[in-house]
């Protein structure tokens, strides 16, 4: 079921990219039209989902390391979530400097963060239960 979830997922950023980055810039940045995306922001967006529709399709070994790199980043994004708000601009925004991320940004972060560290320890679990 969840491997289905993360399918559609990757699917809708396939499909709509544009309005994933305005949800993302709903929840996390307080300027939205003072910033504007990089030129390849929408390209990789597609190209990432494209990458989590065929991992969620083939399942197996391949979906557990993918799981498995998810839970590394979730760790940092609980755990250090100003990392990610240090570095993320700097990927995704033309002027980086003028991002202004919204006041309680960290906490959302860190509950996805949290969500992906237990996407991987569910993987850990699986592969652990088929040995």
């Amino acid at each position: 079921m969840i491997r289905a979830i993360i399918g559609a997922l990757g699917a809708l950023t396939v499909l709509v990219p544009d309005r994933i980055v305005a949800a993302f810039e709903r929840v996390a940045v307080e300027n939205p039209d003072d910033v504007e995306p990089r030129r390849g922001t929408r390209p990789t967006l597609r190209a990432e989902g494209v990458a989590v529709v065929a991992l969620a399709l083939i399942g197996g070994r391949a979906y557990a390391l993918a799981m498995y790199v998810t839970s590394a980043f979730g760790t940092v994004l609980l755990v250090v979530p100003r990392a990610y708000r240090a570095i993320a601009p700097r990927l995704l925004y033309e002027d980086p400097d003028a991002v202004e991320w919204r006041p309680g940004f960290d906490t959302f972060l860190r509950l996805v963060g949290a969500a992906y560290v237990l996407l991987g320890v569910r993987e850990l679990r699986r592969d652990r239960d088929a040995e």
